[in-house]
């Protein structure tokens, strides 16, 4: 399991969104609560559109999640030394290009928006 993103709720509570791979798919969960399942390609597309190349001097010490097809997602704490203190990226690790960086909340407010749109498609679909 993997911490995308942590943020402070309207209340004052703590909130964390997590994923996990599951066959070959991501699941995005907020603490206890599933919120749904994600291609690969979704993943992808939402790092294409909101990622940059992560510098090649860099380490991503953070093993994260290892996807079908020599993908990988990983948690970067990067201080960049125009920053007041350390922020939160994701890195997407693609086989056919360079790694990306995109901020942590940004990205994980995006599949949690694809995710919840998603079920609510389906559920209505039901009805």
């Amino acid at each position: 399991m993997l911490l995308l993103d942590e943020r402070i709720l309207a209340d004052g509570r703590h909130a964390c969104t997590y994923a996990t791979v599951i066959d070959d798919r991501v699941r995005i969960r907020d603490d206890n609560e599933e919120l749904g399942d994600l291609s690969i390609a979704a993943l992808d597309r939402v790092m294409v559109r909101y990622g940059k190349p992560l510098d090649l001097e860099v380490e991503v010490d953070d093993l994260g999640l290892a996807f079908t097809g020599g993908y990988r997602l990983r948690r970067l704490r990067y201080h960049a030394i125009v920053d007041a203190t350390g922020r939160d990226y994701l890195v997407w690790e693609r086989p056919d290009g360079e790694p990306l960086a995109a901020i942590g909340a940004m990205v994980t407010a995006a599949l949690r928006y694809l995710v919840l749109r998603l079920s609510a498609e389906r559920d209505s679909s039901l009805d």
